[in-house]
């Protein structure tokens, strides 16, 4: 009975220290990446963050920003993480990705792969080929603003045009704007599947230009200060993923007509 007490007593302490913790805040863009993040607070990735916010008892303010903005204020520490953040070397000099006992990146706890591709017109002969584009020239890809799709691709000399969302990019392809665009492969498909017309002129091609995990990204102070919290978070959201109940929710989300 004693030991019961003293339990219950640690238990309520723990639980009373715990609620005045103030909520982590998270941001995400605010522009839709289906089926991962769709409007406000909903998507896939949401609803795993939720499912993690009660596992641990802990409470997540959830923040949509602009992608670029989003990752200023996590590397500024106003933010406490960014959701669906790529690994880019520039990142990780203010940002911490969970990694493995050795140090590498890893993969394992990533919130989901992304795949990346170039939509083009029908007809055209630019393809992605060998890590490079063949035929291009010196014609402008459109890549959605902040995507580290479009620094790799900057690396290789090509001219970007950025766009806020991939909206934009469908937008730009349609009027004329633009022929090449790359859009994560999801995303394209939710855009295509409500503008039937788009099939007769637009085309994925065969490659992937990039296939980039996504992850929970931490300010490195917040993280170097809450190492276990962080962990604990990182390896919750693995485990959400990798559960039945939500494979059965993403299978579902990922059918396109």
């Amino acid at each position: 009975m004693v030991r019961l007490c003293i339990f219950l007593l640690f238990s309520l302490v723990s639980f009373l220290a715990h609620a005045e913790d103030p909520p982590l805040k998270f941001c995400y863009v605010d522009h839709s990446m289906s089926p991962w993040v769709i409007g406000t607070n909903q998507g896939l990735v949401i609803s795993a963050i939720r499912k993690a916010e009660k596992e641990l008892h802990q409470t997540f303010e959830l923040v949509r920003l602009p992608w670029k903005r989003c990752l200023n204020e996590v590397k500024e520490g106003r933010i406490q993480a960014a959701i669906g953040a790529s690994y880019l070397k520039e990142r990780a000099s203010w940002g911490s990705y969970p990694t493995t006992a050795q140090g590498r990146l890893n993969k394992d706890l990533r919130l989901f792969n992304a795949s990346f591709y170039l939509y083009k017109r029908v007809g055209s002969e630019v393809r992605w080929h060998d890590q490079q584009l063949m035929n291009l020239e010196q014609q402008h890809i459109g890549i959605q603003l902040g995507y580290s799709v479009g620094r790799e691709l900057e690396k290789h000399g090509y001219p970007i045009t950025y766009l806020p969302a991939s909206d934009d990019l469908v937008n730009a392809f349609r009027s004329g704007e633009l022929d090449f665009i790359v859009l994560e492969s999801s995303e394209a498909k939710r855009i295509i599947s409500t503008a039937p017309s788009l099939k007769n002129t637009i085309i994925r091609d065969d490659e992937p230009i990039m296939v980039a995990e996504q992850f929970l990204l931490f300010n490195t102070n917040y993280y170097l200060a809450h190492q276990a919290q962080v962990n604990t978070i990182w390896e919750t959201l693995a485990r959400i993923r990798k559960s039945r109940a939500y494979q059965v929710e993403a299978a579902n989300a990922l059918k396109f007509e």
